[in-house]
């Protein structure tokens, strides 16, 4: 069964806003922050792995080009993983992690997304492109 590559998304944004809240929930336990730190970093890097990869290179072979709309989110990639950086080395001195900025990052990046750049791609995209981009989504995301 074809799933909109919006409602595929959607999820995908809730168990990312699940791991993060449990990274949230032990911030003071180091051994378990930093555990959970590891999970929730390959996590988004798989996310942002089939957004860059799958979804917005998809997008610019089959439209024939890019937007502004993919520039802007490839932008917003940088600056999370600059934010993850950050948090990371913090956590490497064993340093409380403030995860504040992060989630506002993510709280913005994820609203466009699913208020604007999935819905439209749902609605310019074929029912076969549609198709192989969500199985190629649920290669890398369970």
């Amino acid at each position: 069964m074809l799933q909109l590559i919006e409602k595929l998304m959607l999820q995908e944004h809730k168990r990312i806003n699940k791991l993060i809240e449990e990274l949230e929930k032990n911030l003071d336990n180091y051994e378990k922050t930093k555990t959970n730190f590891s999970i929730f970093k390959w996590s988004l890097e798989k996310h942002f792995f089939v957004e860059e990869k799958i979804i917005f290179d998809m997008f610019v072979n089959i439209s024939g080009g890019e937007t502004n709309d993919i520039f802007h989110l490839l932008e917003d990639h940088v600056r999370i993983r600059g934010e993850i950086r950050m948090l990371e080395k913090r956590l490497s001195n064993k340093i409380k992690p403030d995860l504040e900025n992060l989630k506002q990052r993510l709280i913005i990046h994820k609203d466009f997304e699913d208020k604007d750049f999935y819905p439209n791609l749902d609605k310019r995209l074929s029912l076969d492109q549609k198709k192989i981009i969500s199985e190629r989504i649920r290669e890398i995301i369970p």
